[in-house]
Protein backbone atom coordinates (compact mmCIF):
# COMPACT_ATOMS: atom_id res chain seq x y z
CA UNK A 1 0.00 0.00 0.00
CA UNK A 2 1.16 3.45 -0.88
CA UNK A 3 0.73 5.12 2.48
CA UNK A 4 2.84 2.56 4.51
CA UNK A 5 5.71 2.92 1.91
CA UNK A 6 5.10 6.92 2.41
CA UNK A 7 5.19 6.33 6.27
CA UNK A 8 8.39 4.10 5.97
CA UNK A 9 10.16 6.54 4.00
CA UNK A 10 9.01 9.63 5.72
CA UNK A 11 9.68 8.21 9.21
CA UNK A 12 12.22 10.36 10.37
CA UNK A 13 9.94 13.15 9.30
CA UNK A 14 6.93 11.17 11.19
CA UNK A 15 9.29 11.11 14.71
CA UNK A 16 9.88 15.14 14.51
CA UNK A 17 6.22 15.50 14.11
CA UNK A 18 5.03 13.40 17.53
CA UNK A 19 7.98 15.03 19.10
CA UNK A 20 7.35 18.67 18.11
CA UNK A 21 3.41 18.13 18.85
CA UNK A 22 4.23 16.94 22.93
CA UNK A 23 6.59 19.93 23.02
CA UNK A 24 3.82 22.54 21.19
CA UNK A 25 0.70 21.08 23.34
CA UNK A 26 2.36 22.05 26.69
CA UNK A 27 5.01 24.87 25.82
CA UNK A 28 5.54 27.08 28.92
CA UNK A 29 3.80 24.67 31.05
CA UNK A 30 5.44 24.14 34.44
CA UNK A 31 3.62 20.20 34.30
CA UNK A 32 4.68 19.85 30.82
CA UNK A 33 3.96 16.68 29.08
CA UNK A 34 1.67 15.09 32.01
CA UNK A 35 -1.03 17.01 31.58
CA UNK A 36 -1.43 14.22 28.99
CA UNK A 37 -1.96 12.11 31.69
CA UNK A 38 -3.54 14.62 34.04
CA UNK A 39 -6.52 15.53 32.82
CA UNK A 40 -8.26 12.25 31.69
CA UNK A 41 -7.10 10.97 35.04
CA UNK A 42 -9.40 14.00 36.43
CA UNK A 43 -12.23 12.93 34.16
CA UNK A 44 -12.16 9.45 35.07
CA UNK A 45 -11.97 10.45 39.11
CA UNK A 46 -15.11 12.44 38.54
CA UNK A 47 -17.05 9.66 36.93
CA UNK A 48 -15.28 7.11 39.44
CA UNK A 49 -16.90 9.15 42.27
CA UNK A 50 -20.28 10.23 40.62
CA UNK A 51 -21.03 6.80 39.43
CA UNK A 52 -19.95 5.08 43.05
CA UNK A 53 -22.45 7.65 44.47
CA UNK A 54 -24.74 6.44 42.54
CA UNK A 55 -24.90 2.93 42.29
CA UNK A 56 -22.47 2.34 45.41
CA UNK A 57 -19.30 1.47 45.32
CA UNK A 58 -19.87 -2.39 44.35
CA UNK A 59 -20.09 -3.03 40.96
CA UNK A 60 -23.88 -3.99 39.83
CA UNK A 61 -25.34 -7.66 40.36
CA UNK A 62 -24.96 -8.05 36.60
CA UNK A 63 -21.21 -7.32 36.41
CA UNK A 64 -20.75 -9.35 39.94
CA UNK A 65 -18.28 -12.37 39.97
CA UNK A 66 -18.08 -13.04 43.17
CA UNK A 67 -19.38 -11.89 46.30
CA UNK A 68 -16.55 -10.15 47.18
CA UNK A 69 -16.54 -6.51 48.90
CA UNK A 70 -14.13 -4.53 47.04
CA UNK A 71 -14.39 -1.01 47.15
CA UNK A 72 -12.30 0.17 44.04
CA UNK A 73 -14.05 -2.39 41.75
CA UNK A 74 -16.49 0.08 40.31
CA UNK A 75 -13.58 2.22 39.61
CA UNK A 76 -10.96 -0.13 38.13
CA UNK A 77 -14.09 -0.95 35.65
CA UNK A 78 -14.68 2.11 34.58
CA UNK A 79 -11.57 3.16 34.07
CA UNK A 80 -10.22 -0.10 32.59
CA UNK A 81 -12.74 1.10 29.44
CA UNK A 82 -12.84 4.72 29.84
CA UNK A 83 -8.90 5.42 29.45
CA UNK A 84 -9.47 4.07 26.09
CA UNK A 85 -12.28 5.57 24.95
CA UNK A 86 -10.86 9.00 26.05
CA UNK A 87 -7.74 8.95 23.91
CA UNK A 88 -9.49 7.54 20.96
CA UNK A 89 -12.24 10.23 21.19
CA UNK A 90 -9.75 13.00 21.76
CA UNK A 91 -7.77 11.84 18.92
CA UNK A 92 -10.45 11.41 16.42
CA UNK A 93 -11.26 15.41 17.14
CA UNK A 94 -8.19 15.82 16.35
CA UNK A 95 -7.20 14.63 13.41
CA UNK A 96 -10.52 15.04 11.62
CA UNK A 97 -9.18 18.66 11.36
CA UNK A 98 -5.93 17.76 10.36
CA UNK A 99 -5.83 19.02 7.00
CA UNK A 100 -7.70 22.29 7.31
CA UNK A 101 -5.07 23.12 9.88
CA UNK A 102 -1.97 22.32 8.48
CA UNK A 103 -3.26 23.82 5.56
CA UNK A 104 -0.70 26.12 4.83
CA UNK A 105 2.10 23.14 4.65
CA UNK A 106 0.13 21.11 2.38
CA UNK A 107 -0.06 23.91 -0.28
CA UNK A 108 3.67 24.73 0.31
CA UNK A 109 5.68 21.78 0.52
CA UNK A 110 5.51 18.24 -0.91
CA UNK A 111 4.74 15.11 1.70
CA UNK A 112 2.60 12.44 2.30
CA UNK A 113 -0.47 14.29 4.05
CA UNK A 114 -1.21 11.06 5.72
CA UNK A 115 1.56 11.81 8.09
CA UNK A 116 -0.58 14.49 9.46
CA UNK A 117 -2.90 12.41 10.48
CA UNK A 118 -0.76 9.48 11.68
CA UNK A 119 1.53 11.23 13.53
CA UNK A 120 -1.33 12.53 16.04
CA UNK A 121 -2.72 9.02 16.17
CA UNK A 122 0.88 8.06 17.47
CA UNK A 123 1.12 10.48 20.30
CA UNK A 124 -2.59 9.41 21.01
CA UNK A 125 -0.98 6.16 21.41
CA UNK A 126 1.97 6.95 23.66
CA UNK A 127 -0.45 8.60 25.67
CA UNK A 128 -2.83 6.00 26.49
CA UNK A 129 0.05 3.72 27.01
CA UNK A 130 1.22 5.99 29.69
CA UNK A 131 -2.21 6.30 31.29
CA UNK A 132 -2.63 2.62 30.94
CA UNK A 133 1.25 2.45 33.14
CA UNK A 134 -0.22 4.77 35.54
CA UNK A 135 -3.50 2.97 35.76
CA UNK A 136 -1.55 -0.59 36.19
CA UNK A 137 0.24 0.99 39.12
CA UNK A 138 -2.77 2.41 40.76
CA UNK A 139 -4.40 -1.50 40.70
CA UNK A 140 -0.92 -3.15 42.18
CA UNK A 141 -0.76 -0.44 44.77
CA UNK A 142 -4.75 -1.73 45.84
CA UNK A 143 -3.76 -4.80 45.77
CA UNK A 144 -5.28 -6.20 42.06
CA UNK A 145 -2.56 -8.20 40.61
CA UNK A 146 -2.75 -8.73 37.23
CA UNK A 147 -3.27 -12.15 35.37
CA UNK A 148 -1.07 -13.31 32.17
CA UNK A 149 -3.85 -11.48 29.96
CA UNK A 150 -2.17 -7.96 30.65
CA UNK A 151 0.50 -9.07 27.60
CA UNK A 152 -2.55 -8.19 25.27
CA UNK A 153 -2.36 -4.71 25.92
CA UNK A 154 0.07 -3.20 23.78
CA UNK A 155 -1.87 -5.33 20.68
CA UNK A 156 -4.98 -3.58 21.94
CA UNK A 157 -3.52 0.06 21.86
CA UNK A 158 -2.04 -1.17 18.32
CA UNK A 159 -5.39 -2.17 16.80
CA UNK A 160 -6.92 0.66 18.59
CA UNK A 161 -4.09 3.10 16.77
CA UNK A 162 -4.83 1.99 13.36
CA UNK A 163 -8.90 2.01 13.88
CA UNK A 164 -8.31 5.41 15.04
CA UNK A 165 -6.23 6.17 11.75
CA UNK A 166 -8.69 5.04 9.65
CA UNK A 167 -11.66 6.90 11.09
CA UNK A 168 -9.34 9.99 11.59
CA UNK A 169 -8.03 9.77 7.68
CA UNK A 170 -11.58 9.19 6.26
CA UNK A 171 -12.27 12.48 8.37
CA UNK A 172 -9.71 15.17 7.55
CA UNK A 173 -10.70 13.99 4.10
CA UNK A 174 -14.17 15.15 4.30
CA UNK A 175 -13.50 18.10 6.42
CA UNK A 176 -11.30 19.60 3.90
CA UNK A 177 -14.50 19.30 1.54
CA UNK A 178 -17.11 20.01 4.27
CA UNK A 179 -16.04 22.42 6.96
CA UNK A 180 -19.25 21.52 9.38
CA UNK A 181 -17.58 18.08 9.77
CA UNK A 182 -16.16 18.56 13.07
CA UNK A 183 -19.23 20.37 14.64
CA UNK A 184 -20.90 17.13 13.67
CA UNK A 185 -18.27 15.05 14.73
CA UNK A 186 -18.28 16.50 18.26
CA UNK A 187 -21.85 15.63 18.75
CA UNK A 188 -21.63 12.10 17.50
CA UNK A 189 -18.59 11.42 19.55
CA UNK A 190 -20.74 12.43 22.54
CA UNK A 191 -23.60 10.13 21.48
CA UNK A 192 -21.32 7.09 20.53
CA UNK A 193 -20.12 7.52 24.12
CA UNK A 194 -23.68 7.30 25.64
CA UNK A 195 -24.38 4.37 23.84
CA UNK A 196 -21.32 2.72 24.56
CA UNK A 197 -21.57 0.98 27.99
CA UNK A 198 -18.59 1.93 29.47
CA UNK A 199 -19.94 3.80 32.65
CA UNK A 200 -22.98 1.98 33.11
CA UNK A 201 -23.42 -1.90 32.79
CA UNK A 202 -24.36 -3.11 29.56
CA UNK A 203 -27.83 -4.87 30.64
CA UNK A 204 -29.22 -1.06 31.04
CA UNK A 205 -28.98 -1.25 26.89
CA UNK A 206 -32.27 -3.28 27.43
CA UNK A 207 -34.23 -0.97 29.18
CA UNK A 208 -33.21 2.73 27.74
CA UNK A 209 -33.28 1.90 24.02
CA UNK A 210 -36.93 0.97 22.38
CA UNK A 211 -37.97 -1.51 20.15
CA UNK A 212 -35.36 -3.82 21.90
CA UNK A 213 -32.36 -2.05 19.67
CA UNK A 214 -29.93 -2.76 22.92
CA UNK A 215 -28.62 -6.12 21.93
CA UNK A 216 -27.93 -4.97 17.88
CA UNK A 217 -26.42 -1.53 18.58
CA UNK A 218 -23.92 -3.75 21.43
CA UNK A 219 -23.12 -6.45 18.03
CA UNK A 220 -22.90 -3.70 15.58
CA UNK A 221 -20.67 -1.15 17.94
CA UNK A 222 -16.78 -1.59 17.06
CA UNK A 223 -15.63 0.73 20.54
CA UNK A 224 -18.32 -1.47 22.48
CA UNK A 225 -16.32 -4.47 21.91
CA UNK A 226 -13.08 -2.32 22.29
CA UNK A 227 -13.52 -1.02 25.68
CA UNK A 228 -15.13 -4.82 26.43
CA UNK A 229 -11.60 -6.19 25.47
CA UNK A 230 -10.03 -3.97 27.90
CA UNK A 231 -11.83 -4.22 31.10
CA UNK A 232 -11.60 -8.01 30.00
CA UNK A 233 -7.77 -8.07 30.06
CA UNK A 234 -7.19 -5.76 33.10
CA UNK A 235 -10.43 -5.71 35.54
CA UNK A 236 -11.38 -9.19 35.06
CA UNK A 237 -8.21 -11.12 35.45
CA UNK A 238 -7.45 -9.91 39.05
CA UNK A 239 -7.10 -12.01 42.21
CA UNK A 240 -10.09 -11.30 43.58
CA UNK A 241 -12.12 -12.78 40.60
CA UNK A 242 -9.44 -15.81 40.18
CA UNK A 243 -12.28 -18.01 39.27
CA UNK A 244 -12.30 -17.00 36.27
CA UNK A 245 -9.28 -18.44 34.33
CA UNK A 246 -6.58 -15.87 35.24
CA UNK A 247 -4.93 -16.88 32.19
CA UNK A 248 -3.34 -15.73 29.02
CA UNK A 249 -6.61 -15.53 27.57
CA UNK A 250 -9.75 -14.66 29.07
CA UNK A 251 -11.37 -17.39 26.85
CA UNK A 252 -15.11 -17.45 28.87
CA UNK A 253 -15.32 -13.79 27.20
CA UNK A 254 -14.76 -14.89 23.63
CA UNK A 255 -11.83 -12.91 23.76
CA UNK A 256 -9.83 -13.79 20.50
CA UNK A 257 -13.37 -13.79 18.62
CA UNK A 258 -13.77 -9.95 19.34
CA UNK A 259 -10.13 -9.10 18.96
CA UNK A 260 -10.26 -11.29 15.48
CA UNK A 261 -13.68 -9.17 14.71
CA UNK A 262 -12.62 -5.98 15.68
CA UNK A 263 -9.01 -6.07 13.86
CA UNK A 264 -11.10 -6.95 10.87
CA UNK A 265 -13.14 -3.93 10.94
CA UNK A 266 -10.15 -2.25 11.52
CA UNK A 267 -8.69 -3.56 7.93
CA UNK A 268 -11.51 -2.84 6.50
CA UNK A 269 -11.74 0.98 7.95
CA UNK A 270 -7.91 1.84 7.06
CA UNK A 271 -8.13 -0.11 3.63
CA UNK A 272 -11.57 2.20 2.96
CA UNK A 273 -10.40 5.65 4.33
CA UNK A 274 -7.14 5.09 2.12
CA UNK A 275 -9.17 4.01 -1.21
CA UNK A 276 -11.24 7.27 0.24
CA UNK A 277 -8.47 9.85 0.16
CA UNK A 278 -6.05 8.71 -2.87
CA UNK A 279 -9.29 9.61 -4.69
CA UNK A 280 -9.87 13.06 -3.56
CA UNK A 281 -5.96 13.70 -2.77
CA UNK A 282 -5.18 15.54 -6.12
CA UNK A 283 -8.15 18.12 -4.80
CA UNK A 284 -6.92 19.12 -1.74
CA UNK A 285 -5.03 21.81 -1.99
CA UNK A 286 -7.28 23.45 -4.29
CA UNK A 287 -9.93 23.05 -1.49
CA UNK A 288 -7.84 24.23 1.34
Amino acid sequence: MKALRDIWQYRRLLHDLVVQDFRSRYAGSVVGVFWNVLQPAAQVLIFAVILAKIMGSRLPDSLQMAQIDDPYALSIYICAGLLPWIVLSETIARTSTSFIAHSNLIKKVAFPHVLLVMYQVISGAITLLLMLALFIIVMVATGHMLGWSIVWVPLLVLVQALFTYGVGLFLATITAHFRDMPQIVGIFLQVWFWVTPIVYPRDLMNTIMPWGLGPVLLRINPLYHLTNMYQNVLFKQVVQFDFMPNTLVPASDQFLLKLLVFSGITVLVVLGSNVFYEKLRGELPDQL
